[in-house]
């Protein structure tokens, strides 16, 4: 499959993210930007700090209609018109599938709605951008039981296994998990299969995924921070020259706003929903 994505677009893309400025040279030719587990890890955590995970569009429906999932769309809600930022993600399907377009434009192999990439040497990665603020901060390499250091002493790994319902022990799955310290156990938050997915599959999880949110009734603003030096918690990530270094996350919560910088999370501001807006345009810089 071809990325929806023209090259004016993957530029505006790249420019967005505030990459560091080793990778300011790819920016204008995206085919040619490095296909290396380093690269793809740069990538990926400033995707995480530019477009944070959201389900507003999902409560602000008056009509109870799923997100739209097209790839104008998505750039559009993101990135706007011209090209610059909105300070807007979406909720799991749109942020992701927004990546996985990318992605393709970037001339990476990947297939999924949770965006498993292969570069040249074989090798694989879980690249989920969205899955809020208990998801991995790295790509995390499709390597049974090796665990990585997530936000503080959280830690995060992929296992090969069998899902209690299953009859067959032939078809495993790839099951995601955290714990919060090296004493504590492992916990599951989702798994998936190696099966690749069509813009179908992706309308067809978006309806039932928006009836789920809308049930669950909370509004959820979840977004990465990056360290530019000062360690602030600036929502509009500046350039450094090599690396990217997640240093907290920013949330929202219905009437809460918290912050973790690798520690307990702490509520920095309770409001009511009059203030919401004010709120998501002051700290997370959302154009609403």
């Amino acid at each position: 499959m071809e990325s929806p994505y023209s090259i004016a677009q993957l530029t505006g893309y790249l420019e967005c993210l505030s990459l560091p400025s080793s990778y300011a040279k790819y920016i204008q030719s995206p085919e040619s930007f490095p296909k290396t587990e380093t690269a793809l890890t740069v990538l990926f955590q400033c995707q995480i700090t530019r477009f944070p995970y959201e389900n507003l569009s999902v409560h602000a429906s008056t009509t109870g209609d799923p997100p739209p999932l097209a790839a104008h769309a998505l750039y559009e809600k993101m990135l706007g018109t011209s090209g610059g930022p909105t300070g807007r993600g979406g909720y799991c399907l749109e942020v992701n599938l927004l990546f996985y377009y990318v992605l393709l434009g970037l001339g990476f192999s990947v297939i999924h709605i949770v965006n498993i990439v292969q570069l040249p040497t074989g090798s694989r990665y879980l690249l989920d951008a969205a899955f809020g603020g208990d998801g991995p901060t790295r790509p995390l390499p499709l390597t049974p039981g090796r665990a990585f250091k997530n936000l503080g002493t959280q830690e995060v790994r992929l296992i090969r296994d069998r899902l209690p319902l299953q009859t067959r022990s032939d078809q495993p799955y790839w099951i995601y998990q955290y714990r919060n310290g090296a004493d504590m156990d492992w916990k599951a938050l989702y798994c998936f299969s190696e099966l690749e997915w069509f813009p179908e599959d992706f309308d067809v999880i978006n309806r039932y995924a928006t009836w789920d949110a809308l049930g669950r009734g909370n509004v959820v603003v979840v977004k990465f921070m990056r360290n530019d030096g000062n360690t602030n918690m600036d929502p509009d990530p500046q350039p450094t020259e090599s690396e990217v270094q997640i240093v907290g996350k920013l949330m929202l919560v219905n009437g809460e706003l918290k912050q973790n910088l690798g520690g307990r999370t702490q509520v920095i501001e309770r409001f009511d929903e009059s203030r919401r807006t004010e709120v998501l345009r002051e700290r997370f810089s959302m154009q609403i």
